[in-house]
């Protein structure tokens, strides 16, 4: 059955919150008479990491996990050999950013995506090809736990020999992984780049602008000063004044 919205945000939460709060909506289901749907919240299985690390992609960056399945869809259907290999380079390049996203918002939260965890999401990301339920929950954002690719990771076209030389795609599932898994390194490498250059940017701008900051606070203490002795002539003035 389709999970009840108040369902929903489950699958954003950290795998250990995620038991407590899905009885306690369990029960406030079942309090308000909805028996059914409450039966439903309660049998949902907390998510491994893996699973977890795609739902917040998911839910945080969808326009990824639909690059992933469109490149996917593109692969299953292509009539010509050029364009399956344009489809697979797409899925790779997909896989590969989807992971690397995957890594990010775990490593943003304190919790550095171990190689396991990251082979575990890649071959979640090759299984939506042939598996629909994993495709689904992986679009909605509810995937409990990792799945495994059948087969090359998906469906490829056969197509007649031609004089051509034969095509490298052919490769294992453990190649695949492989490729995918590299690519993603390549993906979180740039992107540790981009930030590492961008916080140094902002720490150039932070040191121009206290800088900047303590100039002008010396100019302010050296009007201040000067206006205290000013301060100072003037009342002696006045007092040479009165006591005359």
């Amino acid at each position: 059955m389709i999970l009840p919205d108040e369902a929903h945000k489950l699958f954003e939460l950290p795998p250990e919150e995620f038991t407590g709060e899905r009885d306690r909506i369990a029960k406030d289901l079942k309090r308000q008479g909805d028996a059914e749907a409450a039966a439903a919240v309660k049998a949902l299985k907390r998510p491994s990491l893996a699973a977890y690390a795609l739902n917040l992609v998911a839910h945080k960056t969808p326009e990824l996990i639909d690059r992933l399945l469109e490149s996917g869809d593109r692969l299953g259907s292509a009539t010509s050999r050029s364009a399956m290999e344009e489809a697979k380079s797409d899925r790779q390049a997909a896989i590969a950013e989807v992971t690397a996203q995957a890594a990010s918002l775990l490593e943003e939260l304190g919790r550095p995506m171990t190689a396991q965890v990251r082979e575990k999401v890649t071959e979640t990301l090759l299984a939506v090809a042939t598996d629909p339920d994993t495709r689904e929950l992986l679009k909605a954002g509810q995937l409990l736990k990792e799945a495994e690719p059948t087969g090359f990771g998906g469906p490829v076209p056969v197509f007649e020999p031609s004089g051509d030389k034969p095509s490298a795609g052919k490769q294992s599932d453990r190649a695949g992984r492989l490729r995918a898994e590299a690519d993603a390194k390549l993906a979180e490498a740039r992107k540790a780049a981009a930030d590492s250059k961008r916080a140094l940017e902002e720490s150039r701008q932070l040191a121009e602008a206290a800088a900047a900051a303590k100039e002008r606070a010396e100019k302010l203490g050296n009007i201040a000063r000067k206006a205290e002795e000013v301060a100072k002539s003037k009342l002696a003035e006045a007092k040479e004044l009165e006591s005359r």
